[in-house]
């Protein structure tokens, strides 16, 4: 019998088909995340406490009941406890003043090195946007191409992908101490924005699922890194770069996939294809924020995102190296310097020489938006799931949708 027993627990977790996460109980935490928050920023501490003494028999029933939802009240309660007891920001201290000099640091040898490329190659490396003119910001608006002046999860991930491949470890413990160290050093160097910590947990999930040997649910790691996210900087759901950045990844991982089938399947996991599908899947998930924040849409960023994004892995990896080591080996750092110039002198000048007029779309009304976004999740795989026949619904939602954004 204990032989039995220990095959069943042997074969469940070794079965690659099961996920890290389960989808229903971390898209309950993310709910919870994004309530406590909004809690938070309108009500007083008693009332918070007083919420938070509430939450515990309400988890605790639901732990005994076995719900899905289990982890709602649970995520509300760690959001309004980091509200309550913690600052929102990092004290005056020793480890704040340690980052901020290490970052102005970083951000002088970026002006160093880089000179009429040293705003652009701020942005890009480390996400500051202090030195950009009111004319170059707005070039790079109206070219789409202003995510890449800000470090999100294309940057992470093509510097945490580089990086591994320099000092890859067959020990899994090892491995996963590196990868967190490496990630909470690119959160502390750019200032731990929204979109850097959403790639962050995104990454350390999927990190976890490998080596737990486990299949990589994005949709549900998406939502723990949203839970994340919010746990570690609770008001940060009212910023509009972390509004874009889960936009932008809800779409690619609720679309991307459904928009490929349209090729033949030769064709449907190629570069090109997955390149392609996924820059439309990510514009079509930040589609109504886009209107409502800036009131319109660069349309030619997709076409220009396939052309130089593959000069990116270029400008980070040469570029990030040669800002961290100038203050130690200066000819070595100025000498990896000049990739990654070329390659941000490269997207300056077709920014520069390009005229597109964007195309303009009204603001939706909040509730447009809302409906959206529900009409994305009933078209996406999540609800039709071995199903054959479109989905109605959620293209009903998504007209109704169209109707009301043009009416409200």
């Amino acid at each position: 019998m204990i032989e039995i027993r220990y095959m069943r627990w042997y074969n469940e977790r070794m079965d690659e088909s099961r996920p890290m996460f389960h989808a229903r109980p971390m898209a309950g935490a993310a709910l919870g995340a994004i309530l406590a928050a909004i809690l938070g920023s309108l009500a007083p501490d008693w009332v918070l406490l007083a919420v938070c003494v509430l939450l515990i028999p309400i988890s605790v029933f639901l732990l005994r009941q076995r719900s899905l939802f289990f982890l709602l009240p649970i995520a509300m309660f760690a959001v309004l406890v980091r509200i309550v007891l913690l600052p929102t920001e990092l004290p005056d201290g020793a480890v704040a003043r340690f980052l901020s000099n290490l970052r102005g640091n970083l951000l002088g040898n970026a002006d160093v090195l880089f000179r009429d490329e040293a705003a652009a190659a701020r942005g890009i490396l480390l996400g500051d946007h202090a030195g950009m003119t009111a004319v170059e910001y707005a070039q790079y608006r109206q070219s789409g191409l202003l995510h890449l002046f800000a470090v999100s999860g294309l940057h992470v991930t093509i510097l945490i992908g580089m990086i591994g491949r320099l000092i890859h470890t067959e020990r899994k413990a090892l491995s996963l101490a590196l990868l967190s160290l490496i990630l909470l050093f690119l959160c502390a160097v750019t200032g731990f924005s929204a979109s850097v910590l959403r790639a962050a947990f995104t990454l350390l999930a999927l990190r976890i699922a490998t080596l737990k040997e486990r299949q990589s649910d994005m949709p549900s790691i998406l939502c723990f890194a949203m839970t994340m996210t919010l746990l570690c900087e609770p008001f940060s759901y009212r910023t509009v770069s972390f509004q874009l950045s889960f936009a932008a990844m809800g779409g690619m991982t609720l679309l991307a996939r459904p928009f490929r089938k349209i090729l033949p399947k030769s064709l449907r996991n190629t570069m090109i294809a997955r390149a392609v599908f996924g820059a439309a899947a990510a514009m079509v998930g930040m589609l109504p924020l886009t209107a409502y924040y800036f009131g319109a849409l660069a349309w030619i960023s997709i076409p220009l995102s396939i052309v130089l994004i593959p000069t990116m892995p270029i400008i980070l990896l040469f570029g990030f190296f040669s800002v961290l080591l100038y203050g130690v080996l200066p000819g070595i750092a100025a000498g990896l310097s000049y990739p990654a110039f070329g390659g941000i002198k490269l997207i300056a000048l077709i920014t520069q020489g390009l005229d597109v007029p964007m195309l303009r779309i009204p603001a939706p009304h909040p509730l447009v938006i809302v409906l959206y976004y529900i009409a994305l999740l009933f078209c996406s795989p999540l609800f039709l799931y071995h199903r054959k026949r479109p989905p109605w619904i959620g293209l009903g939602l998504l007209t109704a949708a169209a109707v009301l954004w043009f009416i409200l």
